[in-house]
């Protein structure tokens, strides 16, 4: 039963006249980071443990933990939240200034979330506050920190993220290992990659089965890369909603348009806390239209992943977004934008908006939009446009719909040299394709 907030807080106070730490584990390895005003320092809970073996528990928004950190780079903390109605979402400031908020997406995984700009070196005050307190009788919203640290600034200034193309061919039984390949080849060449976020250009499954057994086979695949830590975000093809029926004809001609929108099945099996790195989504609950935040080679890179053929109403969210996140580097990741020949696609099909209609008004209206990646059509290609504010934008098409191996677009990112590397590679059998090799200068990171 929920204690009334007037009593909990008046008990926190008295215990915290007597000791902040008597919640804190007997042998603790560390002591405990925080100082909590209005909540408790408890056991942690999440994954991965921290050091101290608790957490700053923060149930009202007039709960917040405060801590010193030393380093550069953006404030990064790590969090669990209870949903209620909603995730919890948490302000900091830093120095005396508000510097950003950042929504908590998983009970389970502590982040990591950055937030704010980048700060110089040194050693800052750091304040993380509840702002969106909620309870009903059924549940209560609260949120528990684990750490806060600085990024500290990257030497390294290469790094490498991969698309997966259309899965639909490698999850029709569960015999066929491909999927699983590929994840546990990318894991185990995390380092040597130094890679940093796995997208998936959509149709991860061929068609929904009364057992969802395509999505089992998908889920089970996808368990390597979110035990390693690894952030990522799949699109939603046409072959991942209720419009494609067993066989991969229409489920029911009549209700296309409809039933393309019916991704309750998919958003079973997925989810923005398996993701690790969602910050923002279009609907709650619901990963159709979401986007993800990472740091690599010393700037700032935002995955935004989209609905196939979006709803209008889905763009102007998009819009909003990036318009929001100026100093990001943005991946745009899509079911269908480019054909095999590298031409826009200009077909919405059973869907809202066409290819065109995003990139007129989404793809090309923002500086600090970079890449566009997509399958749903062809094999492989790329092309290069220019936004209205003279930027380039480089979008990729990988689909492949391979029935020998396991293909996986890698693209590495060398901030320095302001240069792209791209090229695709099938683990299952050590298959290259190097005529989709490219190697791209002058990108123009946003910093």
């Amino acid at each position: 039963m929920r204690v009334s907030r007037t009593r909990l807080a008046f008990a926190m106070v008295i215990a915290s006249v007597l000791s902040t730490a008597v919640t804190a584990p007997a042998h603790a390895a560390e002591p405990p980071q925080f100082t909590v005003v209005n909540g408790a320092l408890r056991t942690a809970t999440g994954m991965p443990k921290p050091a101290s073996g608790v957490h700053a528990s923060l149930w009202g928004n007039t709960s917040y933990a405060t801590t010193m950190i030393t380093g550069s780079g953006r404030v990064q903390i790590g969090a669990i939240g209870d949903n209620c109605q909603g995730w919890p979402t948490v302000q900091v400031t830093v120095d005396g200034t508000v510097v950003g908020s950042t929504t908590i997406v998983s009970a389970t995984q502590y982040g990591t979330y950055p937030v704010g700009p980048a700060l110089a070196a040194g050693t800052h005050a750091v304040k993380i506050q509840f702002v969106n307190d909620f309870s009903s009788s059924a549940c209560d919203r609260n949120v528990h920190i684990s750490y806060a640290k600085m990024e500290n600034v990257v030497t390294d200034t290469k790094f490498t993220f991969a698309v997966m193309p259309d899965t639909q061919q490698e999850v029709l039984n569960a015999s066929d290992t491909r999927f699983l390949n590929r994840t546990n080849w990318l894991v185990n060449n995390r380092s040597a990659l130094d890679l940093r976020f796995v997208a998936s250009s959509g149709d991860v499954v061929n068609w929904d089965t009364p057992d969802h057994s395509q999505y089992v086979v998908a889920r089970n695949a996808m368990r390597p890369v979110e035990t390693a830590g690894i952030p990522y975000s799949l699109a939603i093809g046409n072959h991942d909603t209720q419009a494609t029926g067993v066989g991969g004809s229409a489920r029911d001609p009549a209700h296309t348009r409809e039933l393309v929108r019916d991704t309750t099945v998919f958003n079973s099996y997925f989810t923005a806390g398996q993701y690790r790195a969602v910050s923002g989504q279009f609907e709650a609950g619901k990963v159709d239209n979401n986007y993800s935040t990472f740091s690599a080679g010393g700037a700032q890179w935002l995955v935004l992943t989209l609905e196939l053929w979006p709803r209008v109403e889905a763009v102007n969210w998009a819009k909003n977004v990036v318009a929001a996140n100026p100093h990001s580097n943005v991946i745009v990741v899509t079911h269908d934008f480019i054909d095999g020949n590298g031409n826009i696609e200009q077909s919405a099909s059973y869907g809202a908006t066409s290819p065109q209609y995003l990139f007129d008004n989404l793809i090309k209206q923002y500086a600090n939009i970079r890449f566009v990646f997509s399958g749903h059509v062809g094999v492989a290609g790329s092309r290069v446009d220019t936004g209205v504010h003279g930027n380039k934008i480089y979008s990729f098409l990988q689909t492949f719909h391979s029935n020998t191996t396991n293909p996986v677009r890698l693209v590495e990112i060398d901030t320095a040299a302001e240069s792209l590397h791209t090229w695709i590679y099938g683990p299952f059998n050590n298959q290259t394709f190097t005529e989709y090799d490219r190697t791209i200068s002058g990108i123009g990171v946003v910093r």
